[in-house]
């Protein structure tokens, strides 16, 4: 449930600012992922792996270090990869929408869809190595 929560309130706030703000995708993600890695921390220590014992700093400072470089550079890369480099696998889920009848929503799709793979590559990296390193 924490995880669901904190992807919600990541794309929400994504999807405000690039949309309703015109914020580039990449501005948009740094802001996003880090309202939402705010969250995550104190989530993740309290109700996920229920970490009383040990450094809070010492967790903090590992957190915000795996999670950075989750966010940062493997979702804002992988974005960023998918919407301006190679752009391929997008265009093949926006023919595969458009196949299914949805049309109009083209520029919503693609960065959602580089959103969500995204965010598949950083949550699990960021569950690997919270489990391992961050709250062990």
């Amino acid at each position: 449930m924490i995880g669901a929560f904190n992807t919600l309130l990541d794309f929400a706030i994504y999807n405000v600012l690039s949309g309703e703000f015109g914020f580039s995708l990449v501005k948009a993600n740094i802001i996003s992922t880090t309202v939402a890695m705010v969250f995550s921390f104190f989530a993740n220590k309290h109700v996920v792996f229920k970490k009383t014992d040990g450094s809070a700093w010492r967790q903090a400072a590992v957190f915000w270090v795996v999670t950075a470089f989750g966010l940062y550079i493997l979702q804002t890369g992988t974005i960023w990869i998918l919407t301006d480099l190679w752009t391929t696998p997008m265009h093949l889920g926006l023919s595969t929408a458009h196949l299914l009848g949805l049309t109009g929503h083209d520029q919503f799709l693609v960065k959602n869809g580089a959103k969500a793979i995204a965010t598949v590559v950083s949550l699990s990296w960021n569950y690997i190595m919270y489990k391992k390193v961050v709250f062990k």
